[in-house]
């Protein structure tokens, strides 16, 4: 493989990696509508964002694997070994001009990966909030609550700080 070729697949490369980023920007919009699902309690939209976050996953997963190919193809165009040359690697190795190119696609892919990361990290700790409040409540609904006494394994009396912890009537054991 001459220059040309290796400048060809570095333009493939940087095709893929536009696409992982467009297809990581599709997933944003999903991200807020699970959100805003989960804050309005609306089982089905949740569910079908779900379904399209798969889809879009499935996609993402079909470029990484095509950034791969292409980063194999041309670790052995330059000799080096396909398993240690990552984009950031490549960039180091290329001349200037090449090298800034890549580094911007590798940037605009790196930015919109972070932004997903940030929604997902809220959509968990939404979830996860929202599983606990539903667990409460329950217990509440069951006749449990919180500042109740319980007996603990070790004969103390604690005052339960939270529904979940509160068993009336019965000897509670802490794990």
């Amino acid at each position: 493989m001459d220059k040309s070729d290796v400048k060809e697949k570095l333009g493939s490369l940087c095709r893929v990696m536009e696409a992982e980023a467009e297809a990581y920007r599709a997933l944003l919009p999903l991200l807020s509508v699970q959100r805003q699902a989960a804050v309005n309690a609306r089982l089905r939209p949740f569910v079908e964002a779900v379904g399209e976050n798969e889809e879009q996953l499935k996609h993402l997963r079909r470029l990484e694997s095509e950034r791969l190919s292409v980063l194999e193809t041309i670790s052995s165009a330059l000799q080096a070994p396909p398993e240690r040359l990552t984009v950031s690697k490549l960039i180091a190795l290329l001349p200037g001009e090449e090298a800034e190119k890549l580094n911007a696609c590798r940037y605009r892919l790196q930015a919109v990966i972070d932004q997903v990361r940030e929604h997902n990290k809220t959509n968990q700790d939404l979830l996860r909030h929202l599983l606990e409040l539903m667990k409460n409540t329950v217990h509440v609904l069951a006749g449990r609550s919180p500042g109740e006494r319980t007996y603990r394994e070790n004969g103390l009396v604690r005052e339960t700080e939270r529904a979940a912890d509160a068993v009336p009537g019965h000897i509670s054991f802490e794990v």
